[in-house]
């Protein structure tokens, strides 16, 4: 496993952001907190001990990127390849879908193959599918950025690229817009395993999820910390923000035999994002 992360100097939160997910706060002014923004995006990359990590950098002309920072967006590494394979997003929103081309430069410097996104759908990367069993079953989250139809293109993709061998997709749709993408709303913390946010998704979704992986295999927690998922195993860690629920903090460590490292990551929780946002795992 590779992290790959990019710099925070193009963090910003511009005024067409507004209303894009309920935590943007358009009144941000990154120039005033560009130290501290800087030194939380360096607390999360030195925090990942456990696996190699590259920080990827815009050159000095490139437009402007606000949200690159949030790397979980810019692709989806296929597991169960003979070589790595990112397939890169399709992202929903005008000043995302400028990435493209930086993202495409920064993985080609990487020496990492790249394919197209094969449908006309948003998809928003590695936010929006998680991998299970080895890569041979994801669960899947639409109905803030991607849509039911996107896992339909997805799925004929898969297809072609691991034939008999492709994985098993559960989706469910996401109900809340506090959890917009699925990675703010679930934890996998192992193969088989995950943590999930009662209230973002239906019960009926729930049920499905525990038939997908075994009930025994599903947590399902009720906390007003709302980015306390939006996390990652790293080794014997797990690294996720700094818990505003103090019951979390002993329960995740129960549940996945880690122990938890906190990160500050305060300034970029305006736009939407932490920890797993700003982490992008790449399949070696």
């Amino acid at each position: 496993m590779i992290r790959v992360f990019i710099d925070a100097s193009r963090f910003q939160i511009l005024p067409m952001q507004h209303g894009q997910n309920p935590y943007i706060d358009i009144e941000y002014d990154s120039d005033k907190y560009q130290h501290k923004m800087k030194m939380q995006h360096d607390h999360v990359v030195h925090a990942f001990t456990a696996s190699p990590s590259i920080v990827g950098r815009l050159p000095i002309n490139s437009c402007p990127l606000p949200d690159i920072v949030f790397m979980a967006n810019a692709g989806l590494s296929l597991p169960r390849l003979s070589k790595p394979l990112l397939l890169l997003p399709h992202m929903k929103y005008p000043q995302r879908q400028a990435e493209l081309p930086y993202l495409k430069k920064i993985y080609h410097d990487m020496k990492l193959q790249t394919i197209d996104y094969p449908g006309k759908e948003p998809f928003e990367g590695q936010a929006e599918l998680k991998w299970f069993h080895g890569g041979r079953k994801a669960i899947c989250g639409y109905g803030h950025r991607s849509t039911k139809q996107t896992f339909v293109e997805l799925d004929r993709f898969f297809e072609k690229i691991y034939g008999k061998e492709k994985p098993e997709l559960l989706v469910v749709r996401l109900i809340s817009p506090y959890y917009y993408h699925l990675d703010v709303a679930m934890l996998e913390y192992d193969d088989s395993k995950c943590i999930i946010h009662k209230h973002s998704v239906s019960p009926a979704s729930i049920k499905k999820i525990e038939a997908f992986l075994g009930k025994t295999n599903v947590t399902v927690i009720d906390t007003k910390d709302s980015f306390c998922l939006n996390a990652v195993v790293d080794g014997s860690h797990l690294n996720t923000h700094k818990l505003s629920d103090p019951t979390l903090k002993g329960l995740f460590e129960s549940l996945t035999h880690r122990t938890v490292k906190e990160i500050d990551t305060s300034e970029f929780e305006k736009s939407g994002g932490s920890v797993r946002c700003m982490t992008l795992d790449i399949h070696i």
